[in-house]
């Protein structure tokens, strides 16, 4: 029988130190968790590991020959341009969890964010605002899970780092007799293959590795940024009063350029950790030579930087982004 780390779901090996399910081979049959989990939950040593989405189709393809309820898990700091994309793969019924509650200012009301929400064609049975890290909502969660549940197994699914790990661990601390715990950290594609954890008789979660969002800053730049760019407690939005001929430096990662409109109010909803400057566009170059996205804002959309942040523009305004090759910059119906 193949061994498995409860932890992240991966077969556990002695071959390969430098892939997943690595374990010493003297403690192969005594291993609870596998290197990288222990390492993670230990230490805070994370090593990155590329999944390939196809993968993670197939996964959703045969939750899609049941009819088993579905969590859909989806980062309130960090909504994907395509989260209709789930009706895509699922026709099975769906719970739409926005997870990470706690990072967004208290000011924002979730009759907000449902309303945003129905400007998508997501098709869902119900909706809910959770934050585990708070225990928000979680019990309310637990009796819709019990009101739409068609067996005893529920799947979890989202993008890496939506907080479906996180969310399984309150739940099995919340409601279940079970002492197991996965592995959960603020980095990506922590879980690495399906799992099941039994919370009772009565259910049975599946946790499932997430979909890589490929435009994520995430997997462009280094861990030291990394951990600056993803936010550990409520967010502090920061608004800017500027007119044409001005840019916005986000730490050394972002710039945002107004070139065209009356004087505008920017509102940039980012980490605490990350600084932001004001400078003139004609004095200061900087990261000018990274790769430029043009758009034209109308007053009511957000531009969203994939997984960095998102600027909430109120009037119209022509700007310029300039980012590292390979994030995805898009504009949305404004949040908030």
């Amino acid at each position: 029988m193949i061994k498995k780390c409860p932890g992240c779901g991966a077969a556990f090996q002695f071959d390969k130190p430098e892939i997943e399910g690595y374990v010493d081979s003297i403690m192969y049959e005594k291993a609870k968790i596998c290197k990288r989990c222990f390492r993670i939950k230990c230490y805070g040593d994370y090593m990155f590991v590329k999944k390939d989405n196809e993968e993670y189709i197939t996964i959703l393809k045969s939750i899609n020959e049941t009819n088993d309820l579905v969590l859909y898990i989806v980062d309130l700091f960090n909504i994907q341009k395509n989260i209709e994309q789930i009706n895509k793969y699922l026709n099975n019924p769906i719970i739409f969890v926005f997870s990470k509650r706690d990072l967004l200012p208290k000011s924002i009301k979730a009759k907000k964010i449902i309303e945003w929400l129905n400007n998508y064609k997501v098709d869902y049975i119900d909706v809910i605002t959770i934050s585990s890290a708070k225990n928000y909502q979680l019990d309310k969660l637990y009796k819709l899970i019990q009101k739409h549940k068609k067996s005893n197994d529920v799947y979890v699914v989202g993008n890496t780092n939506a907080g479906k790990s996180t969310l399984i661990n309150n739940l099995i601390k919340n409601y279940s007799d079970n002492e197991s715990n996965i592995t959960t950290s603020s980095l990506p594609s922590t879980t690495l293959e399906k799992m099941e954890i039994k919370l009772n008789e009565e259910l049975t979660l599946i946790d499932t590795p997430g979909l890589v969002d490929e435009g994520n800053i995430v997997n462009v730049v280094d861990y030291m940024t990394l951990k600056k760019i993803i936010p550990k407690k409520e967010i502090k939005p920061r608004t800017y009063q500027i007119k044409p001929n001005h840019s916005l430096l986000i730490d050394d990662v972002a710039r945002i350029d107004y070139l065209e409109g009356d004087k505008n109010s920017f509102t940039i909803y980012v980490a605490n950790d990350l600084k932001i400057n004001n400078i003139n566009i004609d004095t200061n170059d900087k990261l000018k030579r990274l790769k430029k996205y043009s758009f034209d804002t109308n007053g009511e959309e957000d531009i969203v930087i994939n997984g960095l942040c998102w600027i909430k523009i109120t009037k119209s305004a022509k700007i310029n982004v300039f980012l590292q090759e390979g994030i995805e910059v898009f504009k949305r119906n404004q949040l908030i």
